[in-house]
């Protein structure tokens, strides 16, 4: 689609594959059907759905005037996926903490790319545009490679009882869906992608006063 000029459904599908996505853990666990099989043909499908056919949509839509400059930036965000997948396998094996990842997960990162094209469907046709898209995709791949804890949305939300925050939090979300869809995902997407940043930041500020403290009690 993206290669035809279907930028809108093109990202429309990411983003709907990346919903269906968050499922699929979910029903591997309550079935208690997860293996190492389903890992890593989950990932492959991860690598073709988020990483390959979101890098040909930032192409596509966003960088195709770049040539192959915009053909070396869509790549990257190839490969910041491919590598994303790789590690988030390895580590699963050591059961992870399930609360937190470590690095913007790929589907996020993909729904998070395709919003921009959904929104605005045009192609960009501004070399200025163009340029400082591909810096907001270098930095989308650094946060999907980095070890920037990013909440585990899904988990925090269907792995516990059903409160009055959970409940208000599942309303805001759907009413935000329904009235305005569009501005609702960019604006949402975009402080996700800051949270692993924001979290890491909040986390470096509570460590230094305890090392300032601690170096204060240590006798000379």
């Amino acid at each position: 689609m993206s290669m035809r000029g279907n930028f809108r459904w093109a990202a429309f599908w990411i983003i709907v594959a990346a919903a269906m996505d968050g499922f699929d853990g979910i029903v591997a666990r309550a079935t208690k059907s997860g293996s190492d099989f389903g890992i890593e043909l989950d990932s492959l499908a991860d690598a073709v759905s988020f990483g390959a056919a979101a890098s040909v949509l930032i192409f596509c839509w966003g960088l195709g005037r770049a040539g192959a400059t915009g053909l070396f930036f869509s790549f990257v965000f190839l490969a910041a996926g491919t590598l994303r997948l790789a590690r988030y396998n390895v580590r699963t094996r050591g059961l992870p903490d399930r609360r937190f990842y470590q690095g913007l997960t790929v589907p996020s990162a993909a729904m998070f790319m395709a919003a921009w094209p959904l929104f605005h469907p045009a192609p960009i046709q501004s070399r200025e545009v163009a340029f400082l898209f591909a810096l907001l995709a270098v930095f989308v791949s650094f946060c999907m490679v980095s070890t920037l804890p990013y909440r585990n949305i899904t988990n925090l939300v269907f792995n516990r009882k059903i409160d009055i925050r959970t409940a208000l939090f599942l309303a805001i979300v759907l009413s935000g869906l329904l009235f305005y869809p569009k501005h609702f995902l960019i604006v949402s997407l975009s402080l996700n992608v800051l949270s692993g940043p924001a979290i890491a930041a909040a986390r470096a500020l509570k460590i230094a006063p305890r090392r300032r403290s601690r170096r204060k009690e240590i006798p000379s």
